[in-house]
C-alpha cells in the first residue's frame, strides 16, 4: 500500500503484471509545467525524462478531459507500462505529478498497474508566512513555494507590513522601505534586521507561485501593527508621533489615525501598488489588534465619530474597515481581515468582507451569527493551526485531529506561520513539518478516509520525501513531545514572550493622555 500525503480519495491496484518503471528511455508528454517535476526525478533517481509529443511505450502521459467534473481533480493510471494523469484544468494534472513524485520514491521508480481519482475537499488550502518580523530572501521563500505546491497547497499568504518592518516596496512612498524595513535590534538579541522585496521581486515570486498554480495574497496589516509605517509618516498616527520602527513584539498602541483624510489617501495608494503587483484579486487588510486607546483620545476620531452617528470605537474601525474595502472592490479585488477580538456588532462592518477565522469570538457567537448572515470564511483556528506554537501546545495529532467546520460560508483552511521566533530557515521549517503535511490533509482528503493512525503509520515515507527536498523537519519525538519535554517547551516558549513591552505601553499611554489632557486645556 502507498502512503500518499494528503491521501487521495481512491486507490486501487487493479493487478496488472506489466506496471511501469521510469528508466532512461522514459519520455513525458509536453506541458509548460513539468520542468520541477523533471527536475524532482533528475535529482532522486539520476533520470533524464525527455519530451515527446505523443504517447509511446515508457511514457508518462498529461490529458486534460473534461470526464474529470473537479477543476482541480485528477485521474492517475498506472497501465500498459505507461502512466496517464488526466485532469480537466492544468492544476489537476501538477496535482497528479505530486501525488506521482511518492509513488515512484516508495516504489523505487517502479509502480504497478493502478488507478487513483482524486479531488479536494476545500477550494481554499493556504499557508501564510510573516515577513513582517524576519526578513526571508527570494530564494528562501520560493523554496517554500515548492514545498507548498508539494503539499497540493493553492494559497500563499503573504504577510508584507508590520511594526517591526515594511518589506514592500511603494513606490509613491519611498520612506516606507529606505526606513520602514530597518531596525536597530529584536527580542533577545542585539543584531539589526533589515530588508524589503522591489516590485521586481514581487512579481517574480508570483510568477513562481502561478507556475506552481498558487494564488498569492498580500497582507497589508491595518490600522493596527503599523509602527513601521508611523515611523516613516509621523502626521499618519493620532498625534503626529516620532516613533522608531518596532524592535520588540508585542501588541502597540499607536495605529493609523482613522479619523485624518491623509490616512486613508496614504492606504489607498498603498492599495494601488500592491493590486498592480498582485492580480489574484485578493488582498489581505489585517484588522487585528487594533487597540484604541489612542482614537479614544484624538479629536480627529472623535469628530468623525460624531459626523457619522458612531457609537463607539469599535464601530470606527469598522467604518474605516469598509471604507477601505469599499475602495478595493473599485479595484475588482476581494477583502479579506481577521477576525479581530472584542467585536461585538457587526452591523457598520461590509458583509462582503471575508473573515480569517482565527478562534476568536466563538464564546459570544459572533462567527456562527456572520455565517448564518452570508460572511464567507476560512479556517485558521489559532490552536491548533498557527505553526509557530511550540509543539507540546499543538503537537501533531492534534493538528490531524482537529475537525474545522464545514459549510457554504466555510470554504476552507490555513495554517499561519508567525515569526516573531522564527528567525531562520531552519527553524521555519522545523515549525512547519510535518504539521504541514496533516493541515494538507485536512485541506484535501475527503474527511471519511482520514485517520491519523494511518497517517502516523505513513510518516516513514514522508519523511523521506521531505528528505528528498532537504527540509529540516521535526522528528516524530519533536512533534509529539513527552510530559517531561513538553513542560521544557512551554516554559521556554513562555520565557521568550516575556518582555517590556507592556510595561513600556502602559508607561506610553500614561504620557500620552497626560499630554492631550494639557493640550485640551490650553486656549
Amino acid at each position: 500500500m502507498f502512503n500518499i500525503v494528503p491521501q487521495p480519495n481512491e486507490i486501487i491496484i487493479t493487478g496488472g503484471k506489466r506496471g511501469f518503471q521510469l528508466n532512461e528511455d522514459t519520455t513525458m508528454t509536453k506541458a509548460d509545467y513539468i520542468g520541477e517535476f523533471r527536475d524532482f526525478v533528475k535529482r532522486q533517481f539520476d533520470i533524464r525524462i525527455h519530451r515527446d509529443s505523443e504517447a509511446t511505450e515508457n511514457t508518462i502521459v498529461l490529458q486534460l478531459t473534461d470526464e474529470i467534473e473537479d477543476d482541480e481533480g485528477y485521474r492517475l493510471v498506472s497501465r500498459d507500462g505507461c502512466v496517464y494523469i488526466y485532469g480537466r484544468r492544468e492544476n489537476g494534472i501538477f496535482y497528479g505529478l505530486q501525488t506521482l513524485k511518492q509513488l515512484l520514491m516508495q516504489g523505487n521508480g517502479e509502480i504497478p498497474d493502478m488507478y487513483i481519482e482524486d479531488k479536494p475537499l476545500y477550494k481554499y488550502r493556504g499557508f501564510m508566512l510573516d515577513s513582517g518580523r524576519y526578513f526571508w530572501t527570494v530564494k528562501e521563500i520560493k523554496r517554500f513555494i515548492d514545498l507548498l505546491a508539494l503539499h497540493k497547497i493553492n494559497v500563499f499568504h503573504w504577510h508584507l507590513t508590520e511594526d517591526q518592518g515594511w518589506r514592500v516596496e511603494i513606490k509613491k512612498h519611498p520612506l516606507l522601505t529606505e526606513k520602514g524595513s530597518r531596525r536597530s535590534h529584536t527580542n533577545f538579541g542585539l543584531k539589526p534586521e533589515s530588508g524589503f522585496y522591489t516590485q521586481k521581486d514581487i512579481r517574480e515570486v508570483v510568477e513562481y507561485c502561478h507556475k506552481r498554480f498558487i494564488r498569492v495574497v498580500p497582507e497589508f496589516d491595518i490600522p493596527g501593527h503599523t509602527v513601521a509605517a508611523i515611523a516613516c509618516y509621523p502626521h499618519l498616527s493620532c498625534f503626529g508621533r516620532h516613533l522608531k520602527v518596532a524592535t520588540h513584539w508585542g501588541v502597540k498602541h499607536d495605529i493609523l489615525c482613522a479619523g485624518k483624510e491623509e490616512t486613508y489617501r496614504f492606504v489607498f495608494d498603498v492599495i494601488d501598488e500592491l493590486c498592480e503587483l498582485f492580480p489574484d484579486k485578493l488582498i489581505h487588510l489585517g484588522g487585528d489588534e487594533a487597540v484604541k486607546m489612542r482614537w479614544k483620545l484624538c479629536p480627529d476620531c472623535q469628530k468623525l465619530m460624531q459626523k457619522e452617528g458612531l457609537a463607539s470605537e469599535e464601530q470606527l474601525q469598522h467604518y474605516f474597515m469598509s471604507r477601505v474595502n469599499r475602495y478595493v472592490k473599485q479595484k475588482g479585488f476581494t477583502s479579506i481581515m481577521w477576525n479581530y477580538d472584542g467585536v461585538e456588532n457587526t452591523d457598520r462592518l461590509d458583509k462582503d468582507i471575508i473573515w480569517q477565522m482565527c478562534g476568536a469570538n466563538r464564546k459570544n457567537g459572533i462567527v456562527e451569527k456572520e455565517l448564518a448572515s452570508g460572511r464567507k470564511m476560512y479556517n485558521s483556528s489559532a490552536n491548533p493551526y498557527y505553526l509557530d506554537f511550540p509543539y507540546c501546545w499543538t503537537n501533531l495529532k492534534k493538528v490531524y485531529e482537529f475537525e474545522p467546520e464545514m459549510g457554504e460560508n466555510m470554504f476552507g483552511v490555513e495554517a499561519p506561520l508567525w515569526t516573531e521566533y522564527v528567525p531562520t530557515m531552519k527553524k521555519a521549517e522545523y515549525c512547519t513539518f510535518p504539521r504541514l503535511g496533516a493541515v494538507a490533509e485536512i485541506a484535501w482528503s475527503a474527511i471519511e478516509d482520514r485517520s491519523y493512525d494511518r497517517f502516523e503509520a505513513g510518516l516513514p515515507e514522508y519523511f523521506d520525501l521531505l528528505n528528498a527536498y532537504h527540509v529540516h523537519y521535526a522528528t516524530m519525538k519533536q512533534a509529539m513531545p513527552s510530559f517531561l519535554r513538553g513542560k521544557c517547551q512551554a516554559l521556554w516558549f513562555d520565557r521568550r514572550v516575556l518582555h517590556w513591552q507592556g510595561l513600556h505601553n502602559l508607561v506610553d499611554a500614561a504620557l500620552v493622555e497626560a499630554a492631550q489632557k494639557k493640550a485640551v486645556k490650553q486656549p
